[in-house]
């Protein structure tokens, strides 16, 4: 963790084994236990309580303050000691006008305001195999997937925020029970695989939270009674079941062309009684064409060519509960209890969506050294489970239904190839390139447009009827038929909103990867690589508007400082001018802008009318992973007795950004805290570490 105060620590163990219990019967056991605490999580996303001090060193502080003062976060009388303290005028109490401004010293944060947390995970899987015969086998397996987390946090006395307690623990529990029989056999130019199975799977959530309201009674002690008002406790579980069964059958015939069917049908909880069946087959015909050009020219260099198609359906369901209107409990009217509904009518009715999937592609090798994978596919999405505005006047915001149509679109294209072959040298690389598009076709009668999320400015992320999901809307400022910008008597831009600036998901994707072997030693590396796309800036939004970046530092046009103000004033040396800054543009009758506003008014309103500044390119090429290993000489290992083969490397993790726009103002695209955003989140780390493989 890189915020100081933070720690974690961590402890893996693994178990993993097999048992034949005589000629038929065959045991196995796999499992994994985790447990880790972490004290110091910090805290991420733009938060209005000051507690990410990330967001916090991108707004509303001066770049000459110095941090190392900082450190000495508390006075000895035990008052905090910050730079950005209240209005002494406004009060003479030191404990109202002693409290910062805005966020709290960052080291008081660090120290004092902090959760911990405890996290353990258990998973494993035993199972049993019976040989019936040389063609039939049994098998039954039983898996578990369980965590457990208990989170502590402390926000501390005389902090911006009002001093508080909070614990929640929570449990997820997914049993999964499942037994498939297998069937495998050949009848002469014919080979025939079967399967049928059942899988039950039973999901159960529950959580524990409490707070403390109205403050501590006590200073910094930091437990539930200590709550002032009285404090707010819920509880709340989950339970979901889906039973299954499904079969899989494949015919091949010489190696050469193989038909596979598959179909499924599963029983969710989570769905209407009426609708809580759903079933989804697939299909694939594959035909490996080079088995019949074996004693031809064209193998010699073709020697592999395969040509491929599938359709498939996949359906989803929903979250446990996700049907029913909960009531839950409301804070206390005087001494009585309340009780709230959501915001969403849930009136039932849901079906499961569904996925229809068609693909076509080719594998081809040339002289047994290079290849090429290409794939050309289509999924249609239907009945997808959406929450669409209502009138408030119903006493709900949204409603649950099934709507919306979406199509996506695209190709991926995979290159690999031996491109060095020697005694003492290898060099094998793999380079992948995919793109995709994603239509809105339908939604909701009387629906145009789903909003999908909103950031600041009328910066919204829509996905529009006819047009492309995840395409962003917001303001632009205003232009003339000369394309010059359009200015208010105010010296600000007028400005448009609504308008399309585009969307998040990028032209095109893809990755290198390279493998290079000299004698004993051998290095690896990946770089993968976007073109396009978007993504909202909180940092950028911020960094502008509070004036800390240094693209709000500059001279005007007449050779003045930004951030003197606009109008005339006396410098030092007894020279005087103007201040400000003058945007390009004209007023409404066409006459040129003359009037100058000033840097606050530019960086932190003027330019917030346009969604362009803060809506970032999310193209970047970057070294994913690298490593460089050594494996020790067989001689030496034969004479140790324990490992037949040892490699020991170093690795490095997120090695490098080596390139991206977004990179000159401190962000990675490749590492957004949500898809579509950033909020001030934790700077990206490199981890660096040794590797040792070793086989017995």
């Amino acid at each position: 963790l890189i915020i100081p105060e933070a720690r974690r620590q961590q402890h893996q163990i693994g178990l993993n084994g097999s048992f034949d219990v005589g000629k038929y019967l065959t045991l196995s056991s796999d499992i994994a236990y985790t447990t880790s605490f972490t004290k110091g999580q910090p805290e991420e996303g733009y938060r209005l309580d000051g507690l990410n001090v990330m967001q916090n060193f991108n707004q509303w502080f001066q770049r000459q303050l110095d941090i190392e003062k900082m450190k000495q976060y508390r006075e000895p009388d035990g008052s905090l000691n910050s730079w950005n303290i209240g209005d002494p005028n406004a009060s003479s109490d030191l404990a109202v006008y002693g409290k910062p401004q805005y966020w709290d010293n960052p080291y008081f944060v660090v120290k004092e305001n902090y959760g911990t947390r405890n996290h353990n995970r258990l998973v494993g899987n035993v199972g049993l195999n019976i040989k019936i015969n040389k063609h039939l086998n049994l098998q039954s397996y039983a898996r578990l997937n369980s965590y457990t987390n208990e989170n502590d946090f402390s926000v501390a006395t005389g902090g911006l925020q009002l001093d508080a307690f909070s614990i929640n623990q929570n449990q997820y529990r997914e049993l999964n029970y499942e037994t498939n029989l297998t069937y495998k056999n050949k009848f002469g130019d014919f080979s025939v695989d079967g399967l049928i199975g059942a899988n039950k799977r039973r999901e159960r959530y529950s959580q524990l939270s409490e707070s403390t309201a109205g403050g501590l009674s006590s200073p910094n002690y930091f437990d539930i009674a200590a709550s002032i008002a009285r404090p707010n406790i819920s509880r709340s579980y989950t339970n979901k079941v889906v039973n299954s069964i499904y079969g899989k059958a494949s015919v091949g015939w010489r190696d050469m062309v193989y038909l596979e069917g598959t179909i499924r049908n599963d029983w969710s909880s989570a769905l209407p009684e009426e609708e809580n069946s759903y079933n989804y087959p697939s299909a694939s015909l594959s035909f490996v064409f080079t088995e019949l050009l074996r004693k031809t020219s064209v193998y010699n260099w073709l020697t592999y060519g395969k040509i491929r198609a599938s359709y498939a359906s996949v359906g989803s369901d929903l979250g446990a509960h996700s049907l029913d209107i909960a009531i839950n409990n409301g804070s206390f009217y005087g001494t009585n209890p309340s009780a709230t509904i959501g915001n969403q009518f849930r009136g039932g009715g849901i079906r499961p969506a569904l996925t229809k999937a068609w693909e076509v592609g080719a594998e081809l090798r040339f002289f047994k050294k290079f290849g090429i994978d290409f794939t050309i596919y289509q999924n249609n999405n239907t009945d997808q489970i959406l929450a669409v505005d209502v009138s408030p006047a119903s006493g709900f915001t949204t409603a649950q239904i099934n709507a919306g149509s979406i199509v996506s679109k695209g190709v991926e294209i995979t290159l690999n190839g031996n491109a060095i072959q020697s005694k003492n040298f290898s060099w094998d690389i793999t380079m992948n390139w995919a793109k995709n598009r994603n239509e809105i076709r339908e939604l909701a009668p009387g629906i145009n447009t789903y909003l999908y999320a909103t950031n600041r400015f009328d910066t919204r992320l829509e996905h529009p009827v006819g047009g492309e999901w995840g395409t962003y809307y917001g303001r632009k400022w205003k232009v003339n038929a000369k394309g010059e910008t359009v200015i208010l008597s105010n010296g600000q831009p007028d400005y448009t909103i609504g308008e399309k600036i585009g969307t998040v998901l990028p032209k095109w994707t893809g990755g290198i990867f390279n493998s290079f072997r000299y004698k004993g030693f051998d290095l690896t590396f990946s770089i993968d690589f976007q073109k396009g796309g978007l993504f909202y800036s909180e940092t950028r939004n911020f960094n502008t508007g509070a004036g800390l970046s240094q693209e709000t530092v500059g001279v005007n046009d007449k050779g003045f400082d930004w951030r003197d103000y606009p109008g005339a004033y006396t410098l030092a040396g007894g020279n005087t001018g103007n201040g400000g800054i003058r945007i390009p543009g004209a007023f409404a009758d066409g006459t040129p802008n003359n009037r100058y506003i000033s840097a606050r008014s530019y960086w932190y309103t003027a330019r917030q009318k346009d969604a362009r500044e803060v809506l970032l390119d999310a193209s970047y090429i970057k070294l994913r992973d690298i490593r460089l290993g050594y494996n020790l000489p067989t001689a030496f290992l034969q004479k140790t007795k324990i490992a037949k083969t040892a490699n020991i490397g170093v690795i490095v993790q997120n090695a490098w950004l080596i390139s991206a726009e977004a990179k000159k103002y401190g962000i990675d695209p490749s590492e957004l805290e949500v898809f579509y955003r950033e909020g001030g989140q934790l700077s990206a780390t490199r981890q660096i570490g040794i590797n040792l493989r070793v086989g017995f």
